[in-house]
């Protein structure tokens, strides 16, 4: 595999930059092909060698575009992003962001530093890179936690992967002493880039309060200071440090080595240290390398309580203390010497817990997590296929349905009683296992259909109107009516009387049809409008044959698609070739009914109005490359004088898109449009703005919604009944022998073999 890191990068002497050398180098060792995008401060330059392929100048926005733009065109399968505000250009490192969205490559990322209480920039920047990214990494729960209570991110986009740490060799540690000059000592060991929020001096002040009790005593403390801090204050706070030791009468027990250690030397001090402190003074900070290494190395730890020391010393790991307290660290050292069988009690239980944090096996896991998103990102198209080709699993709709009907909302996967049932949901249900029971004849397909229908019948007024809700106990919300519950149930019964002749409740669902059309002349909205029409094209073709029931049909069809037809008239502009000043919801089945209604008719006019208007909504609802589809949102709609609004972007639109698409290929005799079908497909299983599938393999559910933060873990009604009426289209539109070919980037067979048709563990042939 190719993998891309964006990160500080080694020689830059950042805990970053060492952490993704580390990576990088198990990683290659598993035979993949590493290159890194090296983040660059000018402020200390640094000479890069191989794997280094590009650096980023931190505060030059068309650096990261540049560089956004190779990788693009590059042989590179996967991205990964290792993100600390500091590292990057722009208010609070906002500059990444360029990078970002400009990546067509899969994208991770590894957050470093989650903060609890973050400004609306760091919040947007953090959810912005989420949505961006196909997995989050973090280090511990309590960051993931936070991503999710914090930041309102969707927990299946969190992967928790520890720290990793070098192997230390576990020779005796007197026999280290010797090797590093420090022999017949108590050896507490500090490993920083020194900068004032590393609280070093609390470690000092401790020593001067335990030396009496321990009067071999050394604190090691190894590391230069931080190169930006250096640029900044020089070496003032070592200064500092350095004052402090001679006022204490410490130069003998605090030692610095002004050094940059290479992770050999490293393991040479943790293989010798008794104790390994961190007295750290920012109570956010989520990673702590050098704690990792010395966990890794199976070392005693002192730390403060800052959230990464929380989470990995928690259980009686490690020794936590208060923060600025050289009081608890000297108790807590003063405990270690005197009790040799607790400091060993601590270091067999990190001992265990350190051997996660190899880098082999951190290593493996983030291998595993590679793997998994580059096939998902491509065998999307794939998985189209097998949709097309597979048994159709309905037993999510199935888990939703009781003896009244479909349940309209779920809590996750759970039906969610408190919200009833609406016509909307039970009408197109109707329509999926009418297409069923039209190729398979079972008893538990024919019991849908009887429920589904029943549903419909009840929610019918003498007059015609039809009711909406239903709530839980079982009465009416509101009052029947010509809305679009009468439209999707006249849909739901036109398709059920045309695919399902011979069922035995088609006969009263000819008498709701019939009595729902006396209705027509109050029908003065747009979906409505459509929806009916959709109802009466299938209709008219189940009664073919009877003339008299086809003319009375088709001049209500007429009259509706004028009506369609009129209102795209009076609203369309040179820029706006729509029905309405704003575009709402379910859009795509205004296109699909005129062509429907053109298909019946064969009136160009209706063909031409659906024919533009499906365009233009094409042109809307695509990215601007046209890789996905990628709808209008809820959140706002899209007004003539405004932009769309990107969420929340629900199931409904893809499955309108689907059928409209399909319509047209056979209105307009171009089977171009079963691209677009296919395309929207895609949207369900992943190729969307969020790089999220919709679709839930488990629950074989579908989310009610594309949210900025990922998916709505939602699973309700409308979202699989779309779902499922989409694949059933496709299924049936490309077993079609007319079908000659496909675009060269689908590979979809001219035809399809059918299997039969899977139904809550039960095949139906």
């Amino acid at each position: 595999m190719k993998i891309t890191f964006i990160s500080s990068y080694v020689p830059r002497k950042c805990g970053i930059a060492t952490y993704t050398r580390d990576l990088a180098v198990e990683t290659e060792k598993k035979g993949n092909q590493i290159s890194i995008i090296a983040l660059e401060n000018l402020t200390v330059p640094n000479i890069y060698t191989t794997p280094v392929s590009e650096l980023v100048r931190q505060n030059s926005r068309q650096d990261y575009l540049r560089v956004a733009k190779k990788i693009n065109v590059s042989s590179s399968e996967i991205v990964h992003l290792q993100h600390e505000f500091g590292l990057f250009g722009g208010e609070d490192g906002k500059h990444i962001l360029t990078l970002t969205q400009a990546l067509t490559k899969p994208l991770i990322v590894t957050f470093h530093t989650v903060l609890f209480n973050p400004t609306e920039s760091q919040k947007y920047i953090i959810q912005e890179l989420a949505r961006l990214s196909s997995k989050v990494i973090v280090m511990d729960q309590i960051t993931k936690d936070r991503l999710e209570n914090i930041y309102g991110l969707n927990p299946a986009d969190i992967a928790i992967i520890l720290h990793g740490a070098p192997k230390v060799i576990n020779t005796r540690r007197n026999e280290s002493k010797k090797r590093i000059n420090f022999p017949n000592t108590f050896l507490m060991l500090a490993n920083n880039l020194l900068s004032r929020n590393k609280g070093i001096e609390y470690g000092i002040e401790a020593v001067a309060k335990a030396i009496k009790y321990i009067p071999n005593l050394i604190f090691l403390i190894v590391g230069e200071t931080h190169p930006v801090v250096k640029a900044q204050e020089g070496e003032s706070y070592r200064e500092e440090l350095t004052l402090l030791v001679k006022k204490l009468g410490l130069k003998k027990n605090v030692i610095f080595i002004n050094k940059y250690v290479s992770i050999e030397e490293l393991k040479n001090f943790l293989g010798a240290a008794d104790v390994y402190i961190t007295p750290y003074l920012d109570p956010e900070q989520t990673v702590s390398g050098t704690l990792s290494y010395a966990i890794g190395a199976g070392k005693a730890c002192i730390a403060t309580e800052y959230v990464y020391a929380k989470e990995m010393l928690s259980n009686n790991k490690g020794i936590i203390v208060p923060f600025r307290d050289s009081s608890s660290i000297s108790e807590a050292l003063i405990k270690l010497f005197n009790s040799p069988s607790e400091l060993h009690r601590l270091e067999r239980s990190i001992g265990v817990f350190s051997e996660k944090m190899s880098w082999l096996r951190v290593s493996e896991k983030h291998m595993h997590v590679y793997k998994k998103i580059v096939l998902a990102r491509f065998n999307i198209q794939q998985k189209v296929q097998d949709f097309i080709k597979s048994p159709t699993n309905i037993s999510h709709l199935l888990y939703l349905t009781n003896n009244t009907g479909v349940v309209q909302h779920a809590s996750k996967t759970t039906p969610d009683l408190q919200f009833g049932y609406s016509s909307d949901d039970n009408a197109r249900a109707l329509i999926v296992v009418s297409q069923i029971y039209s190729k398979n004849h079972s008893e538990e397909i024919s019991r849908l259909i009887k429920l589904y229908s029943k549903f419909l019948k009840v929610a019918q007024e003498p007059n015609g109107k039809i009711h909406t809700f239903l709530n839980s106990k079982e009465d009416w919300d509101d009052q029947a009516g010509v809305t679009d519950a009468f439209g999707r149930s006249l849909w739901g019964l036109g398709f059920h009387i045309y695919t399902s002749k011979d069922h035995f409740s088609t006969a009263d669902m000819d008498n709701i049809f019939q009595k729902s059309m006396q209705q027509f002349d109050n029908i003065l909205d747009l979906r409505t409008a459509a929806y009916s029409i959709l109802g009466l094209y299938y209709y008219i073709l189940a009664f073919k044959n009877n003339v008299m029931v086809v003319k009375e049909a088709t001049k209500h069809l007429v009259k509706l698609a004028s009506f369609l037809k009129d209102s795209y008239e009076k609203n369309r502009s040179d820029n706006w070739e729509w029905f309405e000043k704003d575009i709402t919801y379910d859009n795509f089945r205004i296109p699909q009914a005129l062509f429907a209604a053109f298909l019946i008719t064969k009136n160009d006019n209706f063909k031409i109005v659906a024919e533009a208007s499906l365009k233009f909504l094409l042109e809307l609802n695509l990215d601007d490359k046209n890789k996905f589809f990628d709808f209008i949102g809820q959140d706002g709609w899209h007004s003539q004088d405004g932009k769309k609004a990107i969420y929340d972007q629900q199931p409904l639109e893809a499955a309108g898109a689907i059928e409209a698409n399909i319509f047209a290929s056979i209105a307009l005799k171009d089977d171009s449009y079963l691209d677009n079908s296919l395309l929207a497909f895609e949207w369900f299983l992943g190729n969307n703005r969020n790089h999220r599938s919709i679709y839930d393999d488990k629950s074989k559910g579908v989310a009610d919604g594309l949210t900025p933060r990922g998916v709505n873990l939602n699973q309700g009604a409308e979202s699989i009944v779309c779902f499922l009426m989409s694949l059933l289209s496709l299924k049936k539109h490309m077993l079609q022998d007319k079908i000659a070919k496909y675009p060269r980037d689908r590979f979809l067979p001219k035809r399809v073999t059918t299997k039969p048709v899977e139904v809550a563990g039960l095949v139906y042939h």
